[in-house]
């Protein structure tokens, strides 16, 4: 359900307006986390914003204070993703209101537990953030990223999904969708001027909670922990750059080929052992 939406007072929505002319760049899951610090890294980037967050997250207090810091125009939206008749308003209210030429699809849940401990609407839900509004909301907006010449969808995928993880099991299987995906439709819209790029990040440090988590997993998981900030900033200028994947960091990208390279069976045995420490 809708609990609310914001227009920031540096920004109406009226089809008069000279602001419609400006393009924006619309952020999801843009509360907390790496949506946080990637909002922040575009906003350094003198580009306007478009913030998706859900509810009570702060996302107002967080658009003023990109505004004050960098003068550009920041517009908020309160939902959740996985409410599909309101990513279907929200997707709507964007269409008619703004010119979007660069989509980031960051919102995304996991979590470590046991399958079977596992609440089936807990799984849904990671089924309806990471695949589904992901999905929907790049199929709504395509039409209005080609109006551009030059465009971007970024989408945020994870070291994870290269592999299954034991006590995750949904999580690697949903970002193992985003990397597919976005490949997929890389190739699709080749000549259209709409570029689709995939982050897979490792690790990264977002709350104390997920802090004390990764401590847990011993001294060779550290090595590819990374700050949010740290993998906003490779990930939008790796954008830029052209590239097409991007995995921040030397060591992830050791991992990734290890990933590739080693027997399967030896990996879920690894992944288990670090991961069984993340459980209750």
């Amino acid at each position: 359900m809708i609990k609310t939406r914001g227009i920031s007072p540096l920004v109406i929505p009226n089809p008069a307006s000279v602001e419609l002319q400006e393009t924006y760049t619309l952020i999801t899951g843009a509360s907390k986390g790496l949506g946080k610090e990637m909002a922040r890294e575009y906003a350094r980037r003198g580009r306007n914003l478009i913030l998706v967050a859900l509810p009570g997250d702060g996302v107002k207090e967080f658009s003023a204070e990109l505004e004050r810091l960098y003068g550009i125009r920041v517009v908020f939206y309160e939902c959740d993703l996985a409410d599909e008749p309101a990513l279907e308003t929200m997707a709507r209210w964007v269409i008619d209101h703004f010119s979007v030429d660069q989509l980031v699809n960051n919102a995304g849940i996991g979590g470590a537990t046991k399958f079977e401990d596992a609440a089936c609407a807990g799984l849904d839900r990671i089924i309806h953030i990471n695949i589904r509004a992901t999905t929907m909301l790049t199929s709504r907006l395509l039409p209005l990223l080609k109006r551009h010449s030059k465009a971007l969808i970024l989408n945020v995928a994870s070291l994870a999904a290269f592999g299954p993880l034991p006590y995750k099991t949904i999580y690697p299987a949903s970002k193992a969708f985003i990397y597919s995906f976005s490949r997929a439709l890389c190739r699709e819209l080749r000549g259209t001027g709409v570029r689709v790029v995939v982050l897979a990040p490792g690790p990264f440090i977002s709350n104390p909670d997920v802090a004390g988590r990764i401590m847990k997993h011993g001294r060779l998981a550290k090595l590819g922990v990374l700050t949010a900030k740290q993998i906003s900033r490779q990930a939008v200028s790796g954008a830029e750059r052209g590239r097409k994947v991007i995995i921040p960091g030397f060591w992830n990208k050791v991992s990734r080929r290890l990933m590739h390279w080693a027997p399967e069976y030896l990996l879920l045995s690894l992944m288990s052992k670090a991961i069984e420490k993340e459980l209750p």
